[in-house]
């Protein structure tokens, strides 16, 4: 039996915007830098209309053809979208304060996976968001995962549906080798506290944006 569940998403310790980095048109910070919240939405945007494109496509397929394969369907947040951006710049400065060998992510099966092309701006995000995410954990030591940690999979859903959540923290504890991934999460949190970033609470709690047995989860991170 289950013994507790989360209220919700913990959130990274973030900077939200406040004072002089207050503008309600940016997204997010990044020491100099700035990510506009129009340009958040507009990946947002074209990422889901994408989605329902190709759910109308799909429907008027099958109507005519009852064998017909659904598409691959992608939606977005834009909480995903800005947790993107942040975690690839926390992974570049990670990279490059530790002297780590930088392992790039490959965009073309990305793109696959996505059934977008290379080129799109949602793809190139999640190529530079997972090339610092694997090069921080190609890092870090296997060990188990802990109880929270296989917990806050669980409630990122990626358990199987027909399966209980002891039976699916069991799974992730013997049979899944993710604990280099938290193990990147945690490097990535840490980042944070030396970090100029700031967040449009709008878009917040930044989330470790996962695809996990074909399923697209945001994994929160380790409360504070």
């Amino acid at each position: 039996m289950r013994v507790r569940r989360f209220a919700g998403a913990i959130a990274l310790s973030l900077v939200f915007l406040t004072a002089c980095r207050s503008q309600p048109d940016v997204a997010v910070y990044l020491g100099d830098r700035t990510v506009s919240a129009a340009e958040v939405d507009a990946i947002v945007r074209g990422v889901n209309d994408e989605a329902d494109r190709r759910i109308a496509a799909f429907a008027a397929a099958r109507a005519t053809d009852p064998g017909t394969l659904p598409p691959p369907i992608v939606r977005t947040t834009g909480t995903e979208v800005v947790s993107l951006i942040v975690l690839a710049d926390l992974g570049r400065r990670v990279i490059a304060d530790r002297g780590l060998t930088t392992h790039p992510a490959p965009a073309d099966t990305i793109a696959e996976t996505f059934a977008m092309p290379p080129a799109d701006r949602y793809v190139r995000l999640w190529t530079e968001y997972l090339t610092g995410l694997q090069s921080v954990a190609a890092a870090e030591q296997n060990r188990p995962l802990t109880d929270d940690e296989a917990d806050r999979l669980y409630e990122a859903g990626a358990a199987d549906p027909d399966v209980d959540y002891d039976e699916a923290v069991h799974r992730f504890k013997t049979q899944l080798n993710l604990a280099t991934l938290f193990g990147a999460q945690q490097r990535l949190a840490g980042a944070m506290a030396g970090a100029d970033v700031s967040v449009n609470p709008r878009y917040g709690p930044v989330v470790l944006p996962v695809v996990l047995n074909g399923r697209h989860l945001d994994v929160a991170f380790e409360e504070a």
